[in-house]
């Protein structure tokens, strides 16, 4: 396994995958194993990395021949991998405003000139930027499609704390679109979003698929996929209250 964190679209493993033994944050905003560190983006160096997203976040985009923008939502793509997906995505969609979080910085490096206006692409493990860089209520949907299923808990996306991470960077009603192809991931997912509500509803979803999705569909690979909806009261699930965290707010 890389020495990276697992946000995507990595080689897999068995589908009787159960998740490794969960490491306890030390405090709220701490996430063990995060790369370069949890308080990465406290540091002066790192603010113009923050102050960008946060920036993104709050502004919406003029779309072509637009005097004035509107309200625009606001999706996170986790592990965009080449980026192909959510390129076209932004294109495809552009009364959304597009947010990928990718950890290899040469896949970053090769997709941001092709991002339009209306998608930002940033190098940074998703857990750090999840819990202390974007504001409260900032988010409308997040996918998460075809995470590693590690067994090192210090590369591990997907826990419950990280789930109570995305409950306050999500808006009321916000959603998350989970999808992978190991079933023992799929069944810790549903035990993370447990108290989350099914839905239903259309997503913003093309033709161009994820490297894994399109691997998965030449090989006649089963798919588990839910879509979840952030309850309208969330108190970190009994874990952490919900917090009111600004940009760039340290652990």
């Amino acid at each position: 396994m890389s020495d990276m964190p697992a946000q995507g679209n990595g080689a897999r493993m068995s589908t009787r995958w159960t998740p490794p033994e969960l490491l306890v944050r030390s405090h709220g905003d701490r996430v063990p194993g995060a790369l370069a560190g949890s308080l990465l983006y406290a540091r002066p160096e790192h603010a113009a990395v923050r102050d960008s997203i946060a920036t993104f976040v709050a502004n919406p985009v003029a779309q072509a021949g637009e005097g004035t923008p509107s309200h625009t939502p606001v999706a996170l793509e986790i592990g965009f991998d080449h980026g192909m997906r959510i390129l076209d995505h932004a294109r495809r969609f552009p009364d959304w405003r597009w947010l990928g979080l990718e950890i290899r910085k040469a896949r970053v490096d090769a997709a941001r000139p092709h991002a339009p206006p209306n998608c930002l692409l940033v190098r940074a493990d998703a857990r750090t930027i999840v819990a202390s860089v974007l504001p409260a209520g900032s988010l409308d949907l997040v996918y998460l499609l075809f995470p590693t299923p590690t067994e090192n808990p210090r590369h591990l996306l997907l826990t419950p704390s990280f789930v109570d991470d995305l409950a306050r960077a999500l808006a009321p009603g916000g959603r998350v679109h989970f999808a992978t192809d190991v079933e023992g991931y799929f069944d810790w997912a549903q035990q993370c979003f447990a108290g989350w509500s099914h839905d239903d509803g259309p997503l913003p979803y093309g033709p161009v698929l994820s490297r894994r999705e399109r691997v998965c569909k030449r090989d006649e690979l089963p798919v588990y996929r839910a879509t979840w909806k952030r309850p309208v009261s969330w108190d970190g699930g009994g874990s952490r209250p919900l917090r009111n965290a600004s940009p760039g707010a340290s652990a």
